[in-house]
C-alpha cells in the first residue's frame, strides 16, 4: 500500500457517501458486497524503480480494475486510494465472479509484457446491510468497509478472501463452476473488531491450491476429529432421549438472520451469540412442515422451508429471496408536453400462516404526462393515472392532475396511496415534482407480521 494513514483507506467522504446512495437506489437494493484490493509490494516497487515507472504501473492496473469492475455496471468504483481500490456490488456472486476475472486479467497483463515487473493483486470481499428504507446508514457502512479491509489485508498477492456471509450467499453460483475451487481457512482475529471473522478462499482450479494467511491470529479450535465425536456423542444422547419423549429441537446452523418469523407469525428466539456456528432454537415448534421468513427492507423477503421431526433437528436453512414489484417513472416537460407509458408484469408466491402457497400474478401499468403552461411558463400541469391487476382483477387509479412551479427547489410530495392490500401484503403509488420532473412510484409492502 502507497498511503501512510491507514485510516484514508476506509475513509467514506460525503460525495462517495451520495454516490453510494444513488448506486442503492439503481440497484433497488439494501445489501452491498464490498471489495478492497491493492497491489502487493508497490511500494516498494515504487523506492526502487522511481514515481515515473510507478504511476505508468499503476495506470495500466487501474485500467484493468476499472474495465473489470465497471463493465456492464455491475459493480461501481468508489475511488482509487494510491494503489489501492474500494469498490461496491449489489450481488456477492458478481463480486466474486468480478474479483476472479480480476485476477486472470492482471495473469493476462503479466504474461504479455516484460517492461514491468509482475503484477500481483489481493483482494478481499465483505457483505452486509447497508441502508434502511433506501437511505445509506453511513457508520454502518463504514463498519462494513473496515471487515472488508481487513479481510484483504490478510490475503497474498493473488488472493481472494472472502468473509462467510459472501461465500455463503454466493455457494450456489460457485457450485456450478467446475472450474473454481474454495477453501475455509478458519477463524481469524482482525484488527479493531472483537470477534473473530471466518475467512473463506476463491480460486481457479488453474491457481493451484488454497493458501491460508501467513499472518494474522487465529481462533484455537479443538481439532476436528475430537469436534465430530463430541457432535456424534451428544446427538445420540439427545436424540435418545427427546425420542422416548416426542419432543422436538431444533439447532439452526448458520445462516441465521435476526429478526426471523415461523410460519408468518411467531418470532423466532435463538439461544447462544450471533457469531455461534449454531443455535437452539427457543421458540416452541412442533412437527411438521414450516415457512421461516425474514426481512431485509419492508418490500425484500427471505423465505426456506423447514421440516421439523421429533428430536434433536439439525437444520440449515436454504433462504430464497421474494423482492415485491414495483414501478418508478418520472416525465420532464421543458419546452414541450411529454407523455410516457409503462408496465410492469409479475408473478411470485406468497406463504400463509399454515404454510400454504398463495400465488400472485398481475401487472402495473402508468401513464403519466407533463407539459407547460401556454401562458405562464413558471407552471407546470402533471396528469398520471394507471391500473394494478391482481389475479385477474382490475384495481384503477383514475386520471388525476395538479400543477407546480418549475421556479420551485423544494420538492412537492404525496403520502402513499393504497390501492390494494390483503392479510400479507399492500401496494400503493406516490408522487413529487420539483422544477421540471414529475416522478411517480408504484410499489409494494409486506404487512408487519401481527403482534409486532
Amino acid at each position: 500500500m502507497s498511503i501512510a494513514n491507514e485510516s484514508n483507506k476506509t475513509a467514506v467522504t460525503s460525495a462517495e457517501i451520495l454516490t453510494i446512495q444513488s448506486y442503492i437506489q439503481q440497484k433497488n437494493t439494501a445489501v452491498l458486497t464490498i471489495m478492497f484490493t491493492d497491489i502487493k509490494g508497490f511500494t516498494e516497487l515504487t523506492e526502487q524503480k522511481g514515481e515515473h515507472y510507478s504511476t505508468q504501473f499503476r495506470t495500466h492496473h487501474d485500467k484493468i480494475l476499472t474495465q473489470v469492475i465497471e463493465a456492464d455496471g455491475a459493480g461501481l468504483i468508489i475511488k482509487f486510494i494510491g494503489d489501492a481500490v474500494m469498490a461496491v456490488f449489489s450481488e456477492p456472486s458478481v463480486a466474486v465472479e468480478r474479483a476472479l476475472l480480476i485476477q486472470q486479467r492482471i495473469d493476462e497483463f503479466n504474461a504479455s509484457q516484460q517492461k514491468f515487473a509482475a503484477m500481483n493483486v489481493r483482494i478481499g470481499l465483505h457483505m452486509g446491510q447497508v441502508s434502511i428504507a433506501n437511505t445509506l446508514q453511513a457508520d454502518v457502512f463504514g463498519r462494513h468497509v473496515n471487515r472488508a479491509a481487513r479481510i484483504e489485508s490478510l490475503a497474498d498477492g493473488g488472493q481472494i478472501y472472502l468473509s462467510y456471509a459472501v461465500f455463503d450467499s454466493a455457494k450456489g453460483w460457485l457450485n456450478n463452476h467446475k472450474n473454481l475451487r474454495w477453501q475455509n481457512h478458519g477463524r481469524y482475529y482482525l484488527k479493531g473488531i472483537d470477534e473473530a471473522i471466518e475467512i473463506y478462499e476463491v480460486l481457479s482450479r488453474e491457481k493451484g491450491i488454497p493458501k491460508p494467511p501467513l499472518h494474522g491470529k487465529k481462533q484455537r479450535t479443538f481439532p476436528k476429529p475430537i469436534i465430530s465425536m463430541m457432535l456424534v456423542l451428544i446427538s445420540i444422547a439427545i436424540t435418545a432421549a427427546v425420542f422416548y419423549s416426542q419432543k422436538t429441537e431444533v439447532q439452526l446452523v448458520r445462516f441465521y438472520p435476526d429478526g426471523m418469523y415461523l410460519d408468518n407469525a411467531q418470532p423466532i428466539a435463538l439461544a447462544g451469540e450471533k457469531y455461534d456456528s449454531s443455535r437452539r432454537v427457543l421458540t416452541d415448534i412442533k412437527r411438521g412442515k414450516h415457512i421461516v421468513h425474514y426481512d431485509v427492507t419492508n418490500s425484500d423477503r427471505y423465505y426456506a422451508d423447514m421440516n421439523v421431526d421429533y428430536g434433536v433437528n439439525s437444520i440449515e436453512l436454504k433462504f430464497k429471496e421474494l423482492r415485491l414489484p414495483s414501478l418508478k417513472k418520472f416525465v420532464s416537460a421543458l419546452a414541450k408536453e411529454n407523455k410516457l407509458s409503462a408496465k410492469e408484469s409479475f408473478n411470485y408466491q406468497l406463504y400463509g400462516h399454515n404454510g400454504e402457497k398463495i400465488p400472485v400474478t398481475g401487472e402495473i401499468s402508468l401513464q403519466i404526462t407533463s407539459y407547460p403552461d401556454d401562458k405562464d411558463s413558471d407552471l407546470i400541469h402533471d396528469q398520471y393515472a394507471g391500473s394494478l391487476t391482481i389475479n385477474n382483477k382490475v384495481y384503477p387509479i383514475a386520471q388525476q392532475a395538479f400543477t407546480h412551479k418549475r421556479s420551485d427547489t423544494e420538492a412537492q410530495r404525496v403520502e402513499p396511496v393504497l390501492v390494494y392490500q390483503d392479510e400479507y401484503h399492500a401496494y400503493y403509488y406516490k408522487y413529487h415534482a420539483v422544477q421540471t420532473t414529475f416522478d411517480v412510484e408504484f410499489y409494494a409492502v409486506f404487512k408487519p407480521v401481527s403482534g409486532d
